[in-house]
């Protein structure tokens, strides 16, 4: 994850400073540092930033004025995204550069405002698998009926949080998905989710949920000392009751948290993230069995992020791999450079303008880019042909529909992608190939990557024609309806085109940037 150091005062001349997980960086005055500073109250090796365990900080290199981050001396700190970094005359603020989501740019920095508790609790927060997932609850047997409904509701909570968790694959829908139910059952006033998007990434604060009524001075903010010290150590801690003598210039924010509960989002490979939730003045104090309930929600949240962060990885190795294999289509056939990316990005927009019972949009972006693979099994001199084809080289152009099925056909899972390779040059009214399917036999993935498909040879330039006008477009589409396409499908995107400016702009976004179209213009600008 990369980040930067954007100057803010005192700091003239200097650009921004680049950051990376690899490197280190070292600010002060002296020769061997690696962004100087000419500055009188800055020390010769002032700070050092370097990204630890999942977090990029900030050290103090036992300055003479310190080093401070959001007006507070520190001697090392994690830092989040926007904190504002302080040595001398100089200030930076701390900006991390891709992966941040909206919910992340709203944050404000983390205080690290304490006061004093008078119930401090800190407990190792074990990893244990699903089947043993209710160790983790008190063992009080319940004696009043008041204490068996507390039971009752933890027990259910649980049960409900290992279906709802297990269920969720998509990994910023699972973020969502873990507070919801953290919120649910710690009845929590403010509730905050740190972690990273990829195995390996910088840890930030993801989603926050803070209860109605809460002011929007005292949301989106939490302590950054509790959650470093609940990452690193993996304990999960529980502080509330307030003692009286807390410093009168700590924030209001920091005044009024009456109790606060933070547990490490962990598996058996160790933390991928925490949770840390909070209650105000007016609210009730978490108590220990909080804390072993949400130590629960942790260890299969934990789980459940590890899972779908290696399967986003794994994702993206197979989408790279994709990649790869239509780099050697185009090489082969050199004139549709781009095609199959453009295909996909139009069979996408197709789709979402579906009612209902749209197909699944990974199946749509796979069969997309990967609608053309058979072509890697005809003949270079047929593919390069500037003339036209004879009638034995057009039927050996027409059995890449069947290749590239075939070349898919042990992928488990894939049925849909293929009967979408396979059938994506059939016709509505059945003179396509290579099965002389017609009407809704054609699968629907197919029939909308027809449409993309035609839509791109018409919109894209090539060395034998240019790019079709608008209208013209338009017209081959509608006459194509109830013949070579879907009318219902034809129907939906040729309205759109005509009337919706922000999906005309979304599909003129696709070809501005092609070498393919001419001109980098859209064929509806």
């Amino acid at each position: 994850m990369q980040a930067k150091l954007i100057p803010v005062v005192g700091v003239d001349g200097h650009e921004e400073v680049s950051l990376s997980p690899k490197q280190a960086v070292v600010l002060g005055r002296g020769d061997s540092c690696t962004v100087r500073l000419m500055h009188s109250k800055v020390s010769r090796t002032h700070c050092r930033i370097a990204f630890e365990n999942g977090f990029y900080s900030a050290e103090d290199l036992d300055s003479k004025n310190g080093t401070w981050v959001n007006n507070r001396r520190i001697h090392k700190a994690i830092l989040f995204h926007h904190d504002r970094i302080t040595l001398g005359g100089a200030e930076f603020r701390f900006v991390l550069e891709s992966g941040i989501s909206e919910e992340s740019t709203n944050f404000s920095v983390g205080t690290d405002g304490e006061v004093s508790f008078e119930t401090e609790i800190r407990e190792p927060a074990n990893v244990h698998t699903p089947s043993s997932f209710f160790i983790d609850l008190p063992k009080a047997e319940a004696e009043t009926p008041e204490e068996k409904q507390n039971l009752e509701r933890e027990l259910s909570a649980v049960c409900k949080i290992i279906n709802s968790v297990n269920a969720e694959h998509h990994l910023d829908r699972l973020f969502e998905t873990i507070m919801d139910n953290v919120m649910d059952v710690t009845e929590a006033d403010r509730g905050y989710l740190i972690a990273a998007k990829q195995l390996g990434g910088v840890l930030m604060p993801l989603v926050s949920r803070n209860r109605e009524g809460i002011p929007t001075f005292a949301r989106n903010t939490f302590s950054r000392s509790i959650v470093s010290e609940c990452y690193e150590s993996g304990m999960a801690i529980l502080k509330s009751d307030p003692t009286s003598d807390y410093d009168a210039t700590e924030s209001m924010v920091v005044q009024q948290i009456q109790s606060i509960m933070c547990v490490p989002l962990s598996d058996e490979q160790g933390p991928v993230g925490v949770i840390y939730v909070d209650n105000v003045v007016g609210s009730r104090q978490f108590n220990k069995r909080d804390l072993k309930l949400l130590t629960a929600i942790g260890n299969q949240g934990g789980i459940a992020i590890r899972r779908a962060q290696m399967a986003r990885q794994v994702e993206s190795l197979f989408r790279d791999a994709i990649r790869t294999i239509i780099s050697l289509v185009e090489v082969k056939d050199e004139y549709t450079y781009g095609h199959s990316e453009r295909v996909t990005a139009v069979a996408l927009r197709i789709t979402e303008l579906l009612p209902m019972d749209r197909p699944d949009m990974r199946d749509i972006e796979i069969a997309g880019l990967l609608h053309d693979v058979g072509k890697l099994a005809v003949r270079l001199d047929i593919l390069r042909k500037p003339e036209s084809l004879t009638d034995s080289e057009y039927e050996a152009v027409k059995q890449h529909p069947v290749t590239g099925a075939q070349i898919l056909n042990n992928v488990d899972n894939a049925e849909g992608i293929i009967a979408a390779i396979r059938h994506h040059h059939e016709r509505w009214d059945g003179a396509g190939y290579p099965d002389g399917l017609a009407g809704e036999d054609i699968p629907l993935l197919a029939r909308i990557l027809a449409i993309a498909d035609a839509f791109d040879s018409m919109a894209s330039e090539r060395p034998y024609k240019k790019v079709l006008p608008q209208q013209e477009i338009i017209s081959e589409l509608t006459t194509g309806a109830g013949t070579q396409f879907d009318p219902t499908l034809v129907n939906l995107f040729v309205q759109a085109l005509r009337n919706d400016d922000a999906f005309r702009s979304r599909i003129n976004s696709i070809y501005r940037h092609s070498s393919n179209v001419g001109q980098g213009k859209g064929p509806f600008d």
